[in-house]
């Protein structure tokens, strides 16, 4: 079955995530576009918001996040779910945004009235880390017959089998699983991007990589080379702004290094079909070694190698006969005159004793 994930190119999404939040309606907007036109100039195919409810995704007394805590966000989470959850109404303004600027528009959904409200303007769903246990969002976005990504963050085998199961048991065919480590920067070290062939090969979907490291192009460019087909990654426009996912993200320069980067190594990728391409031909036929007239070689001459001929490279002279040929043409007869660096071709020597006469191209 053809899908978006295994035809064009790799898919890239630009995470805006919260970094939209600036305290009023109207700063909101406007941040947002701003990041919309941000991620739309770096050649992101999407932009990526949030969309959740404090209510629907911790429980009331949840407390203080650990890792928020270290960064010097020591509010409850159920504060700060509140303080950036995004209003509904700037669901469709965004959309429309990203439609003018030619960009996708997405956002996660935290909850089954989230992703009511997000359905009408995404071409793409996504499943987050922690919502791979939530089976009414994963059968939501299996209902949609659109594609989707699927986060695995702090998941292992059982958990995304499941996931996958009870994706595919509701009718959902076109899959990305994305590795993802869950940590906010992600060391380096702790990307795991091997996992992607793992997840590709273990349950025949697409793969890709949903990167929280520090560092631009090292995991989007390596995930690449893996075989993925979508990468994710956070941006921001200032990393001082207030807020969780601002320290972590790419500024507007290196999301725009990374998906250039991104773009080269899928290109550097090629077809996968070993041959002769059109940028080598100029030096195939120079340098490649063939059988060389060392000489000029009259007719009816025997052919001898370190005689008369040799294997070596023609530079601008004609190419001979693969070195393969050798113990054909050595010992038989020049049919024509061959100019000192000429390439002995196929019509050019003619056997006289039993041995069969092989036929031959030049440079074969």
């Amino acid at each position: 079955m053809n899908t978006i994930w295994d035809s064009g190119r790799v898919y890239v999404i630009a995470e805006a995530g919260s970094n939209w939040r600036m305290g009023s309606p109207k700063r909101d907007l406007a941040m947002a576009r701003a990041l919309i036109d941000v991620a739309a100039d770096a050649g992101a195919d999407a932009c990526k918001f949030q969309t959740y409810r404090p209510e629907t995704v911790y429980v009331a007394n949840a407390g203080q996040s650990d890792y928020l805590a270290d960064a010097g966000i020591k509010e409850d989470i159920a504060d700060i779910f509140a303080d950036l959850a995004m209003p509904y109404e700037m669901i469709p303004e965004l959309a429309a945004y990203c439609g003018k600027v030619g960009i996708d528009f997405m956002s996660t959904p935290f909850s089954p009235d989230d992703f009511a409200a997000i359905d009408p303007f995404v071409k793409v769903h996504k499943v987050a880390s922690y919502e791979i246990s939530h089976v009414h969002l994963i059968r939501l976005a299996a209902r949609s017959k659109k594609p989707v990504l699927m986060s695995t963050g702090a998941s292992g085998e059982e958990d995304i089998a499941w996931a996958v199961e009870t994706f595919r048991e509701a009718g959902g065919r076109d899959l990305c699983l994305l590795q993802c480590t869950a940590r906010y920067p992600a060391p380096v070290s702790s990307l795991n991007l091997r996992t992607i062939a793992w997840l590709r090969e273990r349950f025949g979907a697409a793969a890709g990589l949903s990167d929280h490291s520090r560092e631009a192009t090292i995991g989007p460019v390596t995930a690449v080379g893996l075989g993925a087909r979508a990468i994710e990654k956070h941006y921001t426009l200032d990393r001082r702004l207030p807020g969780p996912d601002h320290a972590f993200a790419l500024m507007p320069d290196e999301l725009k290094e990374m998906v250039r980067e991104v773009r080269a190594a899928e290109e550097a990728l090629g077809d996968g079909i070993k041959r002769v391409l059109p940028e080598e031909r100029e030096l195939a036929a120079f340098a490649r070694r063939g059988l060389q007239a060392t000489r000029p070689i009259a007719k009816g001459e025997v052919l001898r190698e370190g005689e008369n001929f040799a294997i070596l490279r023609p530079g601008q002279r004609s190419l001979g006969l693969h070195p393969r040929h050798l113990d054909a043409v050595e010992g038989s007869r020049a049919t024509r005159s061959i100019a000192l660096g000429e390439g002995v071709c196929a019509d050019d020597y003619v056997v006289e004793d039993d041995r069969p006469v092989i036929i031959a191209q030049a440079g074969d």
